[in-house]
């Protein structure tokens, strides 16, 4: 950068004048929009140089800073982005939310789950990522029968369940013995050939040691754990971008 003396035109700052702030302006805003980018650090502070240069922010970069704040659990930074785009009057999208639901499931930050997820949830209809970050935040702090809870929410809201939404269910059922909506989820899984991961199998065998009738239904889907599914591996969709490449066997 050169010194402010050395400017032309109304952008003193940079040496080659508007031509270079222009430069300038879209080389920030093209890395901070980057879909290959994944490092929450140098998002955040791209965010904070562009606050600094007065680039104009809207949703879209917004949803690409908590994109990139999912796969570490930066929550924090989640929260901020979210803070600062009510604070601009910006509606975050659907995507956006998703993602910074999953940045609090990844960083445990459960309590900010419940309370982003009920505040969007008033406003917009959430997708299948947003209800799985849910379900999997009760699931994972001891609220089993939360989960089933909000599986059941989803179900009644048309929003359809990805794969891991069926492990979390799942396992919520078996702690809670709940057989009746355990066989709903093989059932379902079976009609739309999803194949379980090694928990969910591990879930539905120990049902069926105690239910027979879900034993009997959980046959032909745990034949697809061995199918070489990709869908039988225990992965989480960090993301709306992770969730839109699943597809079914």
């Amino acid at each position: 950068m050169h010194p402010r003396t050395s400017g032309q035109g109304i952008f003193p700052r940079y040496g080659g004048g508007w031509m270079h702030q222009f430069g300038h302006v879209y080389a920030l805003q093209q890395e901070l929009l980057n879909p290959n980018a994944n490092n929450w650090f140098r998002a955040v502070e791209l965010w904070h140089t562009a606050r600094q240069e007065g680039v104009a922010m809207n949703s879209t970069h917004f949803t690409a800073i908590l994109r990139q704040c999912v796969q570490p659990g930066a929550w924090a930074q989640s929260l901020q982005a979210l803070q600062q785009m009510t604070r601009e009057h910006i509606r975050p999208d659907v995507i956006g939310v998703g993602c910074a639901l999953a940045a609090c499931v990844e960083g445990k930050h459960y309590v900010a789950v419940e309370d982003i997820f009920n505040t969007f949830h008033k406003s917009m209809q959430l997708d299948s990522v947003c209800h799985l970050a849910r379900i999997r935040a009760r699931q994972e702090c001891g609220d089993t029968k939360g989960a089933i809870e909000a599986g059941k929410q989803q179900q009644q809201e048309q929003a359809p369940f990805l794969p891991y939404t069926y492990t979390h269910l799942l396992e919520a059922c078996n702690v809670e013995d709940d057989d009746v909506y355990a066989l709903e989820l093989v059932r379902s899984m079976h009609t739309e050939q999803w194949a379980p991961s090694q928990r969910a199998a591990v879930a539905m065998r120990e049902l069926g040691d105690r239910h027979p009738l879900i034993a009997r239904a959980s046959e032909p889907v745990l034949e697809l754990v061995d199918s070489n599914s990709p869908l039988s591996l225990d992965a989480s969709p960090h993301s709306h971008a992770h969730a839109s490449n699943e597809k079914k066997p």
